[in-house]
């Protein structure tokens, strides 16, 4: 970040913020819910609100979501609910943080953005973390130093599952009290309807794809050295090799979402980023790929096949992020780093090597109740 843009910032976060703060009335009633800057509505922080709305169904909930039609969809989901939503950067997105006691978030925040002093911050993050983070970064990532101090305003912090919680205390400097252990919001959803034929079913026809077919699921992360997304797939290839048994969903990190490149001219590869929920997409798939992302530590709990497909591996472990597990022999499914052996190893058919072991380590307390367990512990009801 440039001087200018720093200036700028505390001009904008500090400055103008505390002004309208200091007019600003905090509403006991009011919730913000931010996921991924308004981007979509998911994850997390909407499980959460789907918890909160049966507890507090009369509160005002302030989502940041910024596409108009993403934005009467929910409001027609939730008739009867006070919603207002905003956009980062509106004029009105200062004043429903200032006004909102309850701050539900599972994204970087900057730290001179705080609640009122009553104010409470309930962290959610976005995934179970593989790659380093936070204070783990390497020194010339600038997230580390943009984010270092964020984690003093957070009043609680959402992990899942007590044996991944020193990645957080280390990570963020988060103390043992701050952190709720009772699993990811997100994935009661999956610990209710993994089982579930009938859902499955009316996903792929949701999804229009053919029952008859295998559906994989393509969910990479993004690279902090890569201001345009690049596709590390050959679509041709995949069409000639795999189109007759499998179609392909590609779900890009929130971060490139907006990056995807056209794929019009292959029949079977379906573009599914502005598809609201990623847990039906988990559901619908028969087979999860992935490289570095969080995304294969939710998929596991469904005990369904998962690819790595780490085709930079050596340059991601070793240049730009790093692991805290020993990647090759952590990983729960077969390890490919070239589009060859990737479709080589689909054609000849899979079997999930995902083991109840690993779940009970990284999603201990799955049991489709962190919802319930997380607003009993913040709100006391």
């Amino acid at each position: 970040m440039t001087a200018i843009a720093t200036v700028k910032a505390v001009l904008y976060h500090r400055v103008w913020f505390g002004l309208i703060k200091l007019v600003t009335p905090m509403s006991d009633e009011t919730f913000f819910i931010n996921s991924f800057f308004g981007k979509s509505f998911s994850g997390n922080p909407r499980a959460l609100f789907e918890g909160l709305i049966e507890k507090f169904p009369n509160s005002d909930y302030i989502i940041v979501l910024n596409d108009e039609q993403a934005r009467q969809t929910v409001k027609a989901q939730y008739p009867d609910i006070n919603i207002q939503f905003v956009a980062r950067h509106e004029k009105a997105y200062l004043k429903a943080l200032a006004r909102a006691k309850y701050w539900i978030m599972d994204i970087n925040f900057p730290f001179r953005l705080k609640p009122h002093k009553n104010g409470v911050f309930v962290q959610t993050w976005h995934g179970t973390p593989l790659k380093h983070i936070g204070n783990d970064l390497p020194d010339d990532n600038d997230f580390k130093r943009l984010t270092a101090r964020e984690p003093l305003n957070w009043d609680y912090f959402v992990s899942n599952a007590p044996e991944d919680n020193w990645l957080y205390e280390r990570a963020f400097n988060l103390k043992q009290t701050k952190i709720m252990s009772y699993g990811l919001p997100r994935n009661d959803y999956l610990a209710k309807h993994k089982d579930d034929r009938e859902l499955v079913a009316s996903l792929k026809a949701k999804l229009q794809l053919d029952a008859t077919r295998k559906t994989i699921l393509y969910a990479p992360t993004f690279r902090d050295d890569e201001p345009t997304f690049k596709l590390a797939l050959d679509l041709e290839q995949f069409e000639a090799q795999l189109g007759d048994q499998y179609d392909l969903l590609i779900r890009l990190h929130p971060n490139v979402a907006d990056q995807m490149p056209d794929i019009a001219a292959y029949p079977h590869v379906h573009n599914v980023n502005r598809y609201a929920s990623i847990e039906e997409l988990y559901l619908a798939a028969d087979v999860l790929m992935t490289d570095y992302s969080s995304v294969f530590f939710d998929y596991a709990l469904l005990e369904k096949p998962i690819v790595f497909y780490a085709y930079d591996l050596d340059k991601y472990q070793d240049i730009l992020r790093g692991f805290y597990f020993d990647y090759q022999a952590f990983i729960p499914g077969p390890l490919v780093t070239n589009n060859q052996a990737l479709y080589t190893l689909l054609s000849q058919g899979l079997t999930a090597q995902t083991t109840k072991a690993f779940n009970q380590l990284h999603n201990a307390n799955t049991d489709g109740s962190a919802t319930q367990k997380i607003i009993q512990e913040v709100w006391k009801v």
